[in-house]
C-alpha cells in the first residue's frame, strides 16, 4: 500500500530530479537544505521581505514534514549529508555561471511542487 501511495504521489508531479527511489521525507530535506544554502546564512529580519519569508518558511515546513515523516536524528544526518552534496554539484556544474543553472532551476521547481502537493503551508 505504502509503495502504491509514494507511486501516485510522484507519478503526479513533473519530472522529478531527485533521485529514483528516495523516500519523500528524504527529498523534502533535500528541498529544505537547497532553499537554506541559496538563501544563505544571514538572519533575516521577519517582514523585511515577502519572497525571504516565504522562502525561510517554505525550508521550516519541509523539516517540519520530514521529520513528521521521520525524526530529528534523520532530518539532521540527512541535512548534513545533503548539505555537502548541494556543494558538490554547485562545484561539478559550474552553476556559478548562470547558463549552467537547469538542473538547479528543475530543483527548485520540483522542490515547491512537492511543497504544493503536500499541501504545506508555505504562505507567511
Amino acid at each position: 500500500m505504502r509503495k502504491l501511495l509514494l507511486a501516485t504521489v510522484l507519478g503526479g508531479l513533473p519530472f522529478s530530479p531527485a533521485v529514483a527511489g528516495q523516500p519523500i521525507k528524504e527529498s523534502l530535506v533535500e528541498c529544505a537544505v537547497l532553499v537554506e544554502l541559496l538563501l544563505g546564512e544571514q538572519s533575516f529580519a521577519p517582514g523585511s521581505s515577502e519572497a525571504l519569508d516565504l522562502y525561510t518558511k517554505a525550508a521550516a515546513s519541509m523539516r517540519r514534514e520530514a521529520t513528521h515523516l521521520a525524526n530529528d536524528g534523520y532530518v539532521t544526518g540527512t541535512a548534513s549529508k545533503k548539505r555537502e552534496l548541494w556543494h558538490q554539484r554547485w562545484d561539478a556544474g559550474d552553476w556559478d555561471n548562470p547558463n549552467n543553472r537547469q538542473d538547479l532551476t528543475d530543483w527548485w521547481t520540483y522542490c515547491f511542487k512537492l511543497a504544493d502537493h503536500l499541501d504545506l503551508k508555505l504562505a507567511p
